[in-house]
């Protein structure tokens, strides 16, 4: 898969900050529980970052896949019902689409 410089560098922020916000949160860890020892601390705030980022892409995954199921069986994309109607070329190929759909179904 080809990523642009721009995925890279947004990859590469995004993944900065989950570094930084899990140490963040083992600092704060290790100042509600001084008992535990910091490396032990930050060590947890690791694994939960992991899992939660492990997580969050799961569910951008799992959601992007039913968007794309959802419009390929003929849904419409949300953004459009801000206008009045879909675009002309889409209802076109629809229609091309149910025409063929039609056109295979009678000669079975």
């Amino acid at each position: 898969m080809h990523l642009s410089k721009l995925n890279k560098q947004g990859a590469a922020k995004a993944l900065l900050a989950t570094v930084l916000l899990s140490l963040l949160a083992g600092v704060v860890g290790s100042q509600l529980a001084p008992q535990i020892p910091l490396y032990l601390v930050l060590l947890y705030s690791a694994a939960g970052a992991t899992a939660l980022f492990a997580i969050l892409m799961l569910t951008i995954v799992a959601t992007l896949t039913f968007r794309q199921f959802i419009l390929r069986k003929g849904g419409t994309d949300p953004q459009w019902f801000w206008f009045r109607a879909e675009p002309p070329g889409l209802v076109h190929l629809r229609e091309q689409a149910r025409q063929a759909k039609a056109h295979t179904t009678r000669n079975d």
